[in-house]
């Protein structure tokens, strides 16, 4: 939504400044008439000097005549450069600060380029500059903040940098933003990892006509003072962490705005359902707001809507019936993960020329595709995915062969056929039709699309599998199906593929050798699946004993599934080169021969599960190796010899992953292996004289403590008798104590007298 935000609406709202430059620097004058300033020149070239330009784009920087450089212009009266464009040029290396001799530089523009480093403090010496963009690069570490002393700046862009610090406070605190605020109307700081509350301040940008700080850290309420920039068309706050409640008190006074931008914050949306906006706005993006539970009843008054985001929304209820009334201009519509019910077919009864995406999962949405859909002949994505829709998928969806990419109708209940018409669709990349009531057998045509994304889990597909035409496919699963017959081998051309899955069907045959062609999973494989965000797709996959929902993660997954059918034959000693393998699950077949031996060149396999076939022999002890391994699973084969052993084995004790394996022994089992009797009686010797030295020591001790006890008990009574009996003993025993009792009675006397004295004396003087 970014870059169409930037393509669409940006350019338009800045007309009157690209004009007021081309005015001024375009008259029909010959660029060569125009002096080159000897010291802009040198600057220029130093500039040039530190660069990096694979391209060759600035080729042309040589001579005399810097005006006639490419991407420099230069003032016609004055012959000072005045712009310097070299926006997507492919430039890399560091800003130099060069460019800072360049003083009558009124725009500047190095957005869409490699340039790192730092910003050199110098930027702050263009004090006739009007135009600054800087997006798109890796500049690091603060923005200078002489920047904000620019007096004529009109157009500020940061965007998209990995830059740090606070601008917004700098800003905010200027003491000259009494003249900046008259000029400034384009600042976009978003992707710049801004934290903290946005300063009220910057609500004395009176000229401001954009303001776009989304994907930042920001955090607390939206200052009241923005609400007063009546000049503002575009607000775009989104992807912060912001609170607060929106009141149509707040937008009273935005009679120019035409976007609305507030979505993933924490914001609750509460307006009364008689308010009418002062505005007729174009895009509203509220997903992940508090804007429920009815249906926003004001949005029923604009009539120029073309992106309506509002998803997540909290929205419960019906499709409100004014809904299609708004949707004559629509481009994108996302209303999902709510609770919205109703007919689908209510909301397109008329026709939407001009829809691009439409984005309705994850509600309560009844009745049959509707087919006035095929009349969007710029539809792009298609999601109705986690609905109730039911009937037949639209024969005339084919219509839509040069713009239709993307649909996923999973988790409905649609019945029949796909049909045939989906083979013309000539850009589809992504087909999602997991958990319905499709049945019949694959059009072979469907199998010759250059599809990236095909899921058809989880239906009642029968027949064989159609030979794959196409080699682009990185993502199938044809699993929980009917299907029958040989696993094709034309799979094996499938150079992309890192995700297969044909699991619970009842495919025979022998699992093909020629799997160890797909590359995309070799060691040294450097691809992975490329997607775009909107292309990303729910796809389940049974790992670890578990099924888990994978979407964004799906690309650096690497999966073979082809259990729980009837394959024979052995496991192709070829997919031991498949070495990014994650999950490998070749349960519940016929399976038989041995494990291969360099199974531990799987090095990233975290599971495995050959369990409840007939493979026989030793369990390799290159599995060893598997660092990475958490779950596996040998159970019910006719596996014998010594269990493994290694300091990662050793964690995964469970037993029950090797029963059903009669011939198998060692640790963790209880039965030793032949050979081993020795070894065992040895350790268990040990063991048992450990535990013995072990009592015999505590033994000990405890007698120790005991007889101590005792002994003190005897020798007290000993003594008291003895004085008991004889006379004289008792009577020099007692007048022994009293004469030590009196000596130190004495000595504690002596020693209060000499402090007492001690303390006297110190007073006294």
């Amino acid at each position: 939504m970014a870059s169409y935000f930037y393509t669409n609406f940006v350019p338009t709202l800045l007309d009157a400044l690209f004009i007021f430059l081309a005015l001024e620097f375009c008259y029909p004058h010959a660029l060569t008439n125009v002096n080159c300033i000897g010291a802009e020149r040198e600057a220029l070239l130093k500039f040039k000097q530190d660069l990096i330009d694979p391209s060759r784009n600035l080729s042309s920087w040589t001579g005399k005549h810097c005006c006639e450089w490419e991407g420099v212009k230069c003032n016609h009266r004055t012959s000072h450069v005045s712009q310097l464009n070299l926006i997507g040029r492919g430039l890399g290396g560091k800003i130099d600060l060069a460019l800072s001799e360049l003083r009558r530089l009124k725009y500047l523009r190095l957005g869409n380029n490699n340039f790192n480093g730092h910003m050199p403090n110098q930027c702050g010496n263009f004090k006739h500059l009007e135009f600054l963009s800087l997006s798109h690069n890796s500049i690091l570490d603060r923005i200078p903040s002489n920047i904000v002393q620019l007096a004529s700046l009109r157009y500020l862009d940061f965007s998209y940098n990995n830059l740090s610090g606070n601008i917004l406070e700098s800003i905010g605190q200027h003491r000259n933003l009494e003249l900046m605020h008259f000029i400034l109307k384009f600042l976009s700081l978003s992707h710049y990892s801004i934290s903290g509350h946005i300063p009220s301040t910057i609500g004395q940008l009176s000229s401001l006509r954009i303001l776009d700080l989304s994907h930042n850290n920001l955090s607390g309420n939206i200052p009241e003072s923005i609400w007063g920039l009546y000049n503002l068309e575009v607000i775009n706050f989104g992807h912060n962490r912001l609170d607060g409640v929106i009141k149509e008190l707040h937008l009273a006074n935005l009679t120019n705005l035409i976007w609305l931008s507030l979505n993933w914050n924490d914001l609750v949306i509460n307006v009364s359902a008689s308010w009418v906006p002062p505005f007729q706005i174009k895009t509203i993006d509220l997903s992940n707001c508090k804007v429920g539970p009815e249906f926003p009843i004001w949005i029923q008054t604009q009539r120029n809507i073309l992106i309506l985001y509002l998803s997540n929304a909290s929205i419960l209820g019906e499709v409100p019936h004014w809904l299609p009334d708004i949707l004559s201009n629509i481009e994108f519509l996302d209303l999902s993960g709510n609770m919205i019910r109703g007919n689908i077919s209510e909301i397109f009864v008329k026709k939407v020329p001009q829809l691009k995406m439409l984005l309705l999962s994850a509600n309560n949405f009844s009745g049959d595709i509707p087919k006035s859909l095929c009349m969007s002949h710029e539809l792009v994505y298609l999601d109705l995915s986690k609905n109730q829709l039911s009937g037949r998928l639209p024969q005339c969806l084919g219509m839509l062969l040069n713009s239709l990419q993307w649909i996923s109708l999973r988790d409905n209940k649609l019945n029949g056929q796909i049909p045939s018409s989906l083979c013309g669709l000539k850009h589809l990349k992504v087909l999602g039709l997991h958990k319905n009531g499709l049945n019949g057998v694959l059009p072979k045509c469907l199998l010759k699309q250059d599809l990236a994304i095909l899921d058809l889990s989880d239906n009642l597909f029968t027949g064989r599998i159609p030979p794959f035409s196409s080699r682009l496919f990185g993502v199938i699963d044809l699993s929980k199906n009917y299907f029958t017959g040989d696993i094709p081998l034309q799979l094996c051309q499938l150079h992309k593929l890192q995700y297969l899955s044909l699991a619970h069907n009842n495919l025979s045959g022998v699992i093909p050798p020629c799997f160890s062609n797909f590359s995309q999973m070799w060691a040294n494989s450097t691809n992975t699946l490329y997607l775009d965000e909107m292309r990303e797709i729910p796809i389940m996959v049974n790992i670890k004993r578990t099924s888990l929902e994978f979407t964004s993660s799906l690309r650096y997954l690497f999966s073979i599934d082809l259990s729980s059918n009837t394959l024979q034959g052995q496991i192709p000693e070829g997919l031991n080169r498949l070495a990014q393998l994650q999950n490998l699950n070749l349960s519940r077949n016929k399976l038989i021969g041995k494990i291969p031996s360099d199974i531990g060149n799987l090095r990233y396999l975290e599971s495995l599960d050959l369990s409840n076939n007939k493979l026989s022999g030793e369990i390799p002890s290159s599995i060893s190796r598997l660092d990475f391994l958490s779950c596996m699973d040998f159970s019910f084969n006719n596996l014998s010899g010594h269990i493994p052993s290694g300091s990662h084995l050793s964690t995964l004790e469970d037993q029950s992953v090797y029963r059903g394996n009669n011939g198998l022994c060692g640790a963790p089992l209880l039965k030793v292996c032949p050979g081993d009797e020795y070894n065992e009686m040895e350790r268990q010797y040990d063991h048992n004289s450990n535990e013995d030295e072990s009592n015999e020591g505590g033994f000990v001790v405890n007698w120790f403590y005991s007889g101590s006890g005792s002994g003190f008990a005897v020798a007290l009574m000993g003594f008291c008798g003895i004085l008991h009996v004889n006379q004289t003993w008792r009577i020099y025993y007692f007048q022994t104590l009293d004469r030590i009792i009196k000596k130190l009675l004495i000595g504690r006397l002596i020693i209060m007298v000499w402090f007492k004295g001690a303390f006297q004396f110190q007073l006294c003087k």
